[in-house]
């Protein structure tokens, strides 16, 4: 049986990352940048811009979320998103 000191030992010690802190500020920072860059798209969807700028808009949100999605895999590592395709047999065999 633990005893409360065992409990008071662990709690007072730090969780070691996982990620170095390069890694996390580079996924910090590509976030960031993504979600500004939706952001950025939808105020300009709302004050009704030209459609010139809108299509740059969007290419450049749809380039930088891709970007995105590909730093992440690269830093988390490709497993992560290859857990999708588990995930997605456990969906479709729930509804089923």
């Amino acid at each position: 049986m633990n005893s409360g000191k065992d409990f008071d030992k662990r709690a007072n010690t730090k969780p070691e990352s996982r990620l170095s802190r390069p890694k996390r500020w580079l996924l910090i920072g590509g976030g960031a940048l993504c979600l500004i860059s939706w952001a950025v798209l939808g105020l300009v969807l709302f004050i009704d811009a030209p459609r010139n700028t809108l299509l740059l808009l969007a290419t450049f949100t749809a380039l930088v979320t891709e970007g995105f999605f590909w730093v992440a895999a690269a830093v988390l590592g490709v497993t992560v998103f290859q857990a999708r395709r588990r995930i997605w047999r456990w969906l479709s065999r729930q509804s089923a």
